[in-house]
């Protein structure tokens, strides 16, 4: 690949612009990706930012780029969760990344990220020439973990949090009490209320600490009867118990449904997306970015 090849592909798969690459005596400059809301937590500043909300956004313009189906309008907390309950025991993960493929939404797992990033997101949410996509960047491994970040940056998304042709960057999505603004308090209540439909009622063991296995029981049942996700269930109790992590953390592993949740999301990518819209450059550089394997 010759220099000026090489230019180009930074310029298009990292925004950057190709003036300030092809002179040394220049500072880089970034392409205009429109606005960016931070909702970062004190003590990190946008520049710490900077390179993993690059990333993202062209992963998620080479995502929205190759999906086919056109968005529509994205509904209450009450509305979905009403629709998904229709078919399904609750609101979990699955249901609620089958729930924004099949409505125009990509939802991708991006965590490749250089060790020049200082800093990384947690959730990335983003308007595309009208389309919306999100980018889920933290490690999770449980699904549980996932459907809390998923459902707040929908959130953001129902409410018109996020700017047109803009995007907003989370660095950390906690459902804790910690929200650090309005808007971020806002997608929480989307979110638990999305997820739970009574953000007042939880799992109750009297003050108690069962055991993993009881836990992850009760947390079943009680997902039946309250249709609620069990994983959820558990962080929810564990959240309102304070240091009973370990519990927790057993307790999800016993529960039968569990998966791969970054491997689900791969997954779904392969599966949704048109590789055909995209130029054979931009799809290596997305199943790179998204830890996919790429044969050209």
């Amino acid at each position: 690949m010759g220099r000026a090849e090489g230019y180009i592909h930074l310029s298009r798969h990292l925004g950057i612009d190709i003036q300030s690459l092809q002179d040394p005596s220049s500072p880089l400059r970034l392409k205009n990706f429109g606005t960016c809301k931070y909702k970062k937590q004190a003590g990190t500043t946008e520049a710490e930012l900077l390179l993993s909300r690059v990333i993202a956004t062209r992963a998620a313009h080479f995502a929205i780029a190759a999906t086919a189906i056109p968005n529509g309008t994205i509904p209450s907390a009450e509305e979905l969760r009403d629709a998904i309950l229709d078919q399904n025991d609750w609101v979990g993960f699955t249901q609620l990344v089958e729930w924004c493929w099949s409505n125009g939404i990509p939802v991708i797992h991006v965590n490749n990220f250089p060790s020049e990033a200082k800093k990384k997101p947690t959730g990335f949410t983003l308007r595309h020439q009208g389309q919306p996509a999100i980018v889920l960047c933290a490690e999770y491994k449980q699904p549980s973990r996932q459907l809390f970040v998923l459902a707040h940056e929908l959130g953001h998304l129902s409410l018109d949090h996020v700017p047109v042709d803009g995007a907003l960057l989370d660095e950390k999505v906690e459902e804790d009490g910690t929200a650090i603004d309005s808007e971020e308090r806002e997608a929480d209540r989307f979110a638990v209320h999305l997820l739970t439909g009574n953000p007042h009622s939880q799992l109750d063991t009297g003050g108690n600490w069962p055991s993993a296995t009881d836990l992850a029981k009760l947390a079943r049942d009680y997902g039946l009867r309250n249709g609620v996700d069990p994983g959820h269930v558990i962080l929810n109790w564990a959240h309102s118990m304070g240091e009973v992590w370990h519990i927790a953390n057993a307790a999800l592993k016993l529960l039968v449904d569990q998966f791969d949740a970054v491997d689900f999301l791969a997954q779904r990518l392969t599966a949704n997306l048109d590789w055909n819209r995209l130029p054979e450059a931009d799809s290596a550089f997305l199943s790179r970015i998204t830890r996919q394997e790429y044969n050209g």
